[in-house]
């Protein structure tokens, strides 16, 4: 019973590691818009001088780089048609695998 509870949890530690996943929250009220390609998505750290409407919070989870991550979350956002991400935040997040946390907010250009 021992070795079959320790090779479960083993497996599931091993499998997870190379797992991505992506959540969003969209605020009462916000509205839905068409997607847009994810290479038009743009990611900022910071406000921007252009008005925008705000779409949803958005954060990801992946095994890999910031870049990884960031391309991730650019597909994900574009999905929801955003045209930037603004307050963008990566995470390094050490277990077995590094993965890279990122988060932002998904807005619509005006």
């Amino acid at each position: 019973m021992k070795i079959n509870s320790l090779s479960f949890f083993l497996y599931i530690l091993l499998m997870f590691p190379s797992c991505s996943f992506y959540t969003y929250y969209h605020p009462e009220g916000s509205k839905a818009h068409p997607a847009v390609l994810p290479i038009n998505v743009r990611l900022y750290s910071g406000d921007i001088q252009q008005e925008y409407e705000v779409i949803a919070t958005v954060t990801a989870d992946v095994f890999g780089t910031g870049d990884k991550a960031g391309e991730y979350l650019k597909k994900n956002a574009a999905k929801l048609g955003a045209d930037a991400v603004i307050f963008v935040q990566l995470n390094k997040i050490r277990t077995i695998a590094d993965r890279t946390g990122i988060s932002g907010v998904a807005v619509k250009l005006k």
